[in-house]
């Protein structure tokens, strides 16, 4: 039984063990700033994004989970974002998540993606853009299996990288 949960300061110890899961990889659902907080600062950042108070320029409000089993092991984080700027329509999205990389491989990105879109939805959000590098085939399938409808591809400039942009219709649920 899997399920997201805001993160609180009970996840502490599982939430640090998460990140060294991901060993020296630059790429992990945080970014950069995010990665030097202590958890307690991050905790206070995730209130603040998802209250709209003091966010950094360029930045919308969004909701922080973790995507947790039944005994609250952290298998996943997912950042939902209110709405979109012109930077997150064009090659960010509504949703970004990622998986512990020791955890792959398993089908938990598709049950995952599956229930941040509840949130969205509980969100208003009726029309949900998913994004993900052409390269990124596995994230690909969990959006596609969510019912995501691939628009069209652009290159995103900052990272060199070919981005799928997939659009997922909540609206009839």
């Amino acid at each position: 039984m899997y399920k997201l949960v805001k993160p609180n300061l009970e996840h502490k110890a599982k939430f640090l063990d998460y990140l060294d899961d991901w060993g020296d990889q630059s790429m992990t659902p945080l970014t950069s700033d995010m990665k030097d907080m202590s958890y307690e600062d991050l905790l206070s950042y995730f209130y603040q994004a998802e209250h709209d108070i003091n966010l950094p320029r360029g930045y919308v409000p969004d909701s922080n989970y973790f995507f947790v089993d039944e005994h609250n092991e952290i298998f996943g984080f997912v950042n939902i974002r209110h709405y979109l700027n012109d930077i997150l329509l064009k090659i960010r999205g509504h949703i970004a998540y990622g998986i512990r990389p020791s955890k792959r491989g398993m089908g938990l990105s598709k049950i995952m993606l599956e229930l941040a879109l509840i949130e969205a939805k509980k969100k208003g959000i009726n029309r949900v853009l998913m994004v993900c590098d052409k390269s990124n085939i596995a994230s690909a399938k969990s959006i596609i299996a969510n019912k995501g409808i691939l628009e069209n591809e652009v290159y995103d400039v900052t990272d060199h990288k070919i981005i799928q942009r997939f659009w997922i219709d909540l609206s009839d649920e």
